[in-house]
């Protein structure tokens, strides 16, 4: 009994090490990791040795894809690299096997390991406020953990051989121990440690080759299972890439089975591999490679052939920040920095939309008005809805991070997009606050009330090519001084339109209620134009100097 929970412990250290290293390495490499995407995913070839270069690294194929789907759900990443990355992953993947048959097995590990562990542990507990080499410490206490449980699972296999009797099975034939890899995968999340585990079995004489090969091939098609939940809500491309997972391994199970007595032969008998341990991580390796082979002549058909399956939405409609987004620091600043750029673009469509911009018409045109008017009743409120939405959407993920490790410029510039968004919200606020006004102007009979709105439309029309410019910067002291003119003008404008209405008050060309309300209306969109100016600076300033502009005296 003993035995048994010396395996079953074994097994729970070589999972905890396995997670704690991918978090680790993960930490390490967050942004190393987006830079490397960026620069290896432009042709297939890169995007696949990609994807073998960084499962290689992180150890886990399932960890990348999930990451790739992150990626892709941000819009760092498109689907077609994302293919070759999943192509390659299972590749990489392997490394960890090979490591596990080459060394775990031909030394004493458990001697290795206990004083990595124990070293690691003190210098954990001494320099947590070393990040450097507090994360490095972490990362060899979790191989010591993964050694060690790896240590256990053999001791404790070495006796349990006695005691399990898995003939019992084999008179079911090879599927069997397919469906046993693919079940054990599913539990444990980890096809590596199934993969361990059989390397345990095939060691301590519990399997033969054949049928520990079997285990192999049920594992890779159980690691898939985890991504395919993890984007059943996400995007379009988030969809088609756990979809070109799921088919891929589908289809590399099934060529492995179908050629599973060959490929034994070939590797005992024309390679001459005598070590059962080497055997099997070599027929691990083999299946993934020709899957790869069989699948590069077919990517672009199988790519557009997703593509039909899972369609796209408008893309005004696209958010980058979606619950199903994994809490990563560096893709985190990512996300929200599109978001912020999304948002902005929506909170302008919608004042456009307040203003009646694209559906301008003449005054003359009755019938015109009539629908114009319609539907902006129909749609004003489920278009401000889907704003506030939106933002809860981001401040519950924001949230979230609150819970994570974040170093100081993490924190301080998704503060910074954090506020961008708020700005984006109140400028669409106080156009949503004067909507009923604006209507009413553009109904009135009075011609004077009437022009002042035709000269809202032509303003916020030439301030809207201004924020569009102002986007384009990337010179911080150019984007700083642009900002700073834009705003000038923006108050230039509003004491301007003030004073007309003054005049036209004290000519009694306007009532005081028609002069209240257009001063009132003034000030809501001169507040709004503050907002998405402040909301570019937040978002493409530093801290410092986007604080310097919010508090820039009046013009």
């Amino acid at each position: 009994m003993i035995e048994g929970w010396r395996f079953l412990a074994g097994l729970g250290l070589f999972l905890y090490g396995m997670d704690l290293l991918e978090h680790v390495m993960k930490k390490l490499g967050g942004r190393s990791f987006k830079l490397f995407l960026r620069k290896y995913t432009q042709s297939l070839f890169k995007s696949i040795t990609g994807g073998v270069l960084i499962t290689g690294l992180l150890q886990s194929s399932s960890v990348v894809s999930l990451l790739v789907l992150a990626f892709v759900e941000s819009g760092i990443l498109s689907f077609r690299n994302a293919l070759g990355i999943i192509l390659g992953s299972n590749v990489g993947t392997t490394l960890s096997s090979w490591i596990v048959a080459t060394v775990g097995f031909k030394l004493d590990i458990e001697s290795y390991s206990l004083p990595v562990v124990a070293v690691s542990a003190i210098v954990m507990f001494f320099l947590r406020r070393a990040p450097a080499f507090y994360n490095g410490a972490r990362m060899l206490f979790a191989l010591g953990l993964l050694f060690m449980g790896l240590g256990f699972m053999k001791a404790g296999a070495d006796i349990l051989v006695t005691d399990i009797d898995l003939s019992v099975y084999e008179q079911y034939g090879t599927l069997m121990f397919v469906l046993i890899g693919f079940i054990i995968t599913i539990l444990i999340q980890s096809s590596s440690a199934t993969v361990a585990i059989t390397l345990t079995a095939l060691h301590a004489g519990i399997i033969s080759l054949t049928f520990a090969a079997a285990v192999v091939i049920g594992s890779g098609l159980g690691t898939t299972i985890k991504i395919l939940l993890g984007a059943l809500q996400g995007s379009p491309d988030k969809k088609r890439v756990a979809s070109s997972n799921f088919f891929f391994n589908v289809v590399t199970c099934i060529v492995a089975y179908l050629l599973l007595p060959l490929l034994i032969f070939f590797i005992t008998d024309i390679m001459h591999i005598s070590d059962p341990l080497i055997a099997l991580v070599t027929f691990q390796t083999t299946i993934n490679l020709l899957s790869i082979l069989l699948f590069v002549p077919f990517v672009n058909l199988f790519a557009r052939w997703l593509e039909s399956m899972f369609k796209g939405t408008n893309e005004q409609e696209v958010s980058f920040i979606s619950p199903n987004l994994p809490v990563i620091p560096e893709l985190a600043i990512d996300a929200l920095y599109k978001e912020a750029e999304n948002l902005m673009r929506k909170t302008t469509e919608f004042i456009k939309y307040v203003l009646n911009i694209h559906l301008k018409a003449s005054p003359e045109h009755f019938f015109h008005s009539i629908r114009s008017f319609t539907r902006a009743s129909q749609s004003f409120d489920s278009r401000y809805e889907r704003l506030k939405r939106t933002e809860g959407d981001i401040l519950e993920y924001y949230a979230n991070l609150q819970l994570h490790d974040l170093d100081t410029s993490q924190y301080s510039m998704m503060n910074q997009y954090i506020t961008a968004l708020r700005n984006n919200i109140h400028a669409a606020k106080s156009m949503k606050d004067i909507h009923h006004d604006l209507k009413e102007f553009e109904a009135s009979g009075n011609d004077i009330i009437y022009d002042h709105y035709t000269a809202l439309q032509n303003n916020w029309t030439e301030f809207d090519t201004a924020l569009v410019n102002l986007l384009t910067l990337n010179d911080k002291p150019t984007l700083f001084e642009q900002l700073t003119t834009v705003m000038k003008g923006v108050f230039r404008d509003y004491n301007r339109q003030n004073t007309l209405v003054l005049e036209q008050l004290k000519k009694k060309q306007l009532s005081e209620m028609e002069t209240s309300t257009l001063l009132n209306v003034q000030r809501e969109v001169l507040s709004a134009k503050k907002s998405l100016l402040r909301a570019i600076a937040y978002l493409k300033l530093t801290s410092d100097q986007a604080h310097e502009f919010e508090f820039l005296p009046e013009f």
